[in-house]
């Protein structure tokens, strides 16, 4: 969704929407154009939280503010490199 200035937005909140699966968020960094280093920085969560919520063996599950933080930084992404 664009507004008339060009701002990126993206759909609001749904914890219904809550994907904590690693390869989506992966996704969502790579979108974003992100290292792990400067996402978990941009959202205020520890580098170690964010390995953990990317690993896929024994990792923990994302919550969903930062899904819905990753998905905004990926949709800025997006809007950055159209």
């Amino acid at each position: 969704m664009k507004q008339a200035n060009d701002a990126v937005l993206v759909s609001p909140p749904n914890l219904e929407r809550h994907n904590p699966d690693p390869n989506y968020l992966r996704q969502l960094l790579d979108e974003a154009g992100l290292s792990q280093q400067e996402a978990a920085r941009r959202l205020g969560v520890s580098v170690r939280m964010m390995r953990y919520y990317l690993a896929e063996d024994d990792g923990k599950p994302a919550p969903y503010l930062v899904q819905f933080g990753l998905e905004a930084l990926a949709a800025a992404g997006r809007k950055s490199q159209s």
